[in-house]
């Protein structure tokens, strides 16, 4: 037979009770579940039964007291005792039902089938440990100790993805996991919505996926604990999303990844929930605060670091933060705040459909082209050929290179082919308005500036080609 305080632990960490009180002179331990107002005592001995009895008339007559000190109204007290001697007494009176179980096996009572699990395997520690675990000051400790399967998979959800991508990474030098995930404004434009999600999950170095993953692993235990595994997948889900969208209103050349946006929603949720049912304390707006702190701070450590999200996560996150309170906030305040999810997922979607925007591979090899570094500018063409993300700017990405190689001929092949592939590409026209000009072809030059209004015209060395071409007409 495991010890009362072992036992506590175990209740406290498979169901929805919670420790609240300690009885130093009966030696009972109290556990509270306020979503069914009822308590729990836990005592590690079985008293006669004229004392069941005594004990039976004096919890009924201190019921307001317990209520004070438990914060709800009882309906139901269970004293349970660790023992093999078989009781099962119950009274009730006035809407208050006491109960006197003997409990052999603690399987009856906890019917979480980890729990049998985790029993077979784990070691036991001293009453100390779960004393201490139990009776922490630590406001957050509860959240802690509790059994949160949701978290656990969304967290290997994003192990297995960063093992099997750094793998691919490391050993085979491709990137086409991350090429398939990855957030990008010209890939969710061409129809690749599930990337709004996708990259949540996905991360590439080991620094960023630890760091995203430590603040999944307390937020996470938080929000199901609070609101419960359905309610944490619709945050983490719908936060992820959100957010995507939301940065990729600011953000279009560039690929971004990573759970961080959602972390935000997450954290951005704990605040209302903590303002809402008045449980800030100075102690714990101290933690929370150093937890948003370092989120930043550590963000700002890597070189790809989509901010925008992290903004778009904590404003999804607040209202959802109100749609999770119903109780709490009245119906205007949750219309407000649905209606306002409704809203700016409409903004962000009609921005985003209204900007135009490069694939992003194509503006990686045209950065590392400038900065020289043409063997990586190489790779990163060569990827897009790779996963099937060629456009008319990886030709002409190639018909760069092969030029600075001093392989003429097929510079020619690929920007002829770049031009081809989209004739209103600037760069591309261009660099065929440049080869028809020394042919003296001012028809064929004719014919490309068809395609384009001069004073839309973007890239500044074909504005004044075109400029040049009509005032020579």
């Amino acid at each position: 037979m495991r010890s009362k305080w072992h036992a506590s632990y175990e209740m406290v960490r498979y169901t929805p009770y919670s420790f609240f009180n300690y009885d130093r002179n009966s030696g009972t331990i109290w556990l509270k579940n306020p979503k069914n107002r009822s308590v729990i005592c836990i005592n590690d001995f079985t008293p006669a039964e004229d004392e069941m009895t005594r004990m039976t008339d004096e919890l009924f007559d201190i019921r307001d007291q317990i209520a004070n000190q438990a914060g709800f109204e009882i309906a139901s007290i269970q004293l349970i005792y660790l023992s093999d001697e078989k009781v099962n007494i119950k009274t009730e009176t006035n809407g208050l039902i006491i109960q006197h179980r003997g409990v052999h096996d603690l399987k009856n009572v906890i019917r979480n089938p980890f729990f049998r699990l985790d029993m077979e395997y784990k070691n036991l520690k001293d009453d100390a440990y779960y004393q201490r675990r139990l009776m922490g000051p630590h406001p957050f400790e509860k959240y802690m100790i509790k059994f949160t399967p949701v978290t656990y998979l969304l967290i290997c959800i994003n192990l297995i993805v960063f093992l099997f991508n750094y793998i691919v990474i490391n050993f085979y030098d491709s990137y086409t996991l991350t090429n398939g995930l990855a957030l990008s404004h010209f890939e969710v434009m061409s129809g690749d919505a599930y990337r709004l999600l996708s990259s949540t999950f996905l991360h590439i170095t080991i620094d960023h996926f630890i760091f995203n993953i430590f603040a999944l692993y307390i937020l996470g235990k938080f929000i199901e604990t609070l609101y419960g595994k359905l309610l944490l997948v619709t945050a983490f889900l719908t936060t992820g999303i959100l957010s995507s969208m939301f940065s990729l209103m600011f953000i279009t050349e560039e690929v971004s990844l990573g759970a961080s946006g959602a972390v935000y929603g997450l954290l951005a949720i704990i605040i209302v929930h903590l303002l809402a049912n008045r449980r800030i304390n100075l102690k714990l707006v101290g933690q929370i605060a150093v937890i948003f702190i370092v989120i930043s701070v550590l963000s700002g450590l890597f070189a790809n670091i989509n901010h925008y999200a992290h903004i778009g996560g904590l404003i999804f996150g607040v209202l959802l933060g109100v749609l999770f309170n119903p109780r709490t906030f009245g119906t205007k305040w949750l219309l407000g705040a649905g209606m306002m999810i409704v809203i700016l997922t409409g903004v962000s979607y009609y921005v985003i459909s209204s900007q135009e925007s490069r694939q992003p591979f194509d503006e990686m090899a045209l950065e590392h082209i400038d900065d020289g570094e043409y063997e990586e500018a190489l790779n990163v063409l060569n990827e897009a050929l790779r996963s099937g993300n060629d456009t008319s700017m990886t030709y002409y990405g190639l018909g760069l290179l092969s030029e600075i190689a001093g392989n003429q001929e097929q510079s020619d092949e690929f920007h002829s082919k770049s031009y081809n592939m989209d004739p209103e590409n600037e760069l591309a026209a261009k660099h065929r308005l440049i080869e028809l000009r020394k042919e003296r072809n001012y028809e064929g030059m004719g014919r490309i500036l068809d395609n384009f209004d001069t004073p839309d015209i973007e890239d500044d060395g074909l504005k004044l080609l075109a400029e040049e071409y009509y005032n020579g007409e």
